[in-house]
């Protein structure tokens, strides 16, 4: 059984008609019954939230088994039919209803693993390039604090000149990821476990990134100021912040665009 097929009956099972479901889950009858018929798919969020209230785990729920039941399942009940026959004027779906924004809105039934993981590569080293582009930028500064004179800036400028290469290189090596964003590819229900397995995984070192940039900009601070206190107030006292500056920047953006694209190809909104 698919997703759509285990999610009616086990609905029928628990005893939910499918308004008493879309209540629960905060979303229109319509959306449940597209669930249901394999026009649509839900969130990660209301997968979880379904998995709680039929009392089926997510990973029962989601993958596709070859059981076959001992008496079919009808596609829609007396009165579920009657109210697909009758004319409805159009519903606006709730805010938490990303359809259109979503990877995930376009998902169906087929795996296609190596496109996902393309997709994470991508991503991955599009923020680790861009993450080195901006500290070469910073880092060029240091050269006109410390010498302040025109070799100062003319290093300053190599360092600009390879940065601005950079950022400019790795904007249009991201049209590549565009082209997969924009692709009708599918991700199986299992595919979308593991990816939410890898999220949370991921998170913990977009945690650690975060603390260890904001301690590193503290740390530079705590440095300029001890030798400020020790050798007076300089200009170049400031270079030594700079190098600190530039690496949690770094890590900075290289947390955000990885795990902005777990969250793209979750659909999760903040």
């Amino acid at each position: 059984m698919n997703f759509a097929q285990k999610l009616q009956k086990r609905r029928k099972e628990v005893g939910f008609s499918q308004e008493q479901l879309a209540f629960e889950l905060n979303v229109s009858r319509q959306a449940v019954s597209k669930w249901e018929s394999g026009q649509g798919y839900p969130e990660v969020e209301k997968l979880i939230q379904l998995s709680e209230l039929l009392g089926i785990s997510l990973d029962e729920l989601m993958k596709e088994t070859r059981e076959h039941p001992s008496a079919p399942i009808k596609p829609l009940d007396e009165e579920e039919q009657e109210w697909r026959d009758e004319p409805h004027s159009p519903i606006t779906l709730p805010d938490d209803i990303h359809e259109e924004d979503s990877l995930i809105g376009r998902f169906a039934y087929s795996t296609d693993r190596d496109t996902v993981e393309r997709y994470l590569d991508l991503n991955q080293r599009f923020a680790r390039w861009i993450a080195v582009g901006v500290g070469m930028i910073l880092g060029g500064i240091i050269p006109v604090i410390v010498l302040d004179n025109d070799l100062g800036v003319a290093i300053m400028m190599f360092f600009i000149a390879i940065g601005v290469g950079l950022l400019v290189k790795n904007g249009m090596d991201y049209q590549e990821i565009e082209k997969l964003e924009k692709q009708t590819f599918h991700l199986s229900g299992e595919l979308i476990c593991d990816l939410q397995d890898d999220y949370e995984r991921y998170q913990r070192t977009f945690t650690r990134k975060i603390v260890a940039g904001v301690s590193l900009i503290i740390f530079g601070v705590g440095l300029m100021l001890i030798l400020n206190s020790l050798f007076g107030e300089y200009d170049a006292n400031a270079a030594v912040l700079f190098p600190f500056i530039a690496v949690s920047v770094g890590n900075f953006i290289d947390a955000g665009i990885t795990s902005g694209a777990y969250r793209k190809l979750l659909n999760i909104k903040d």
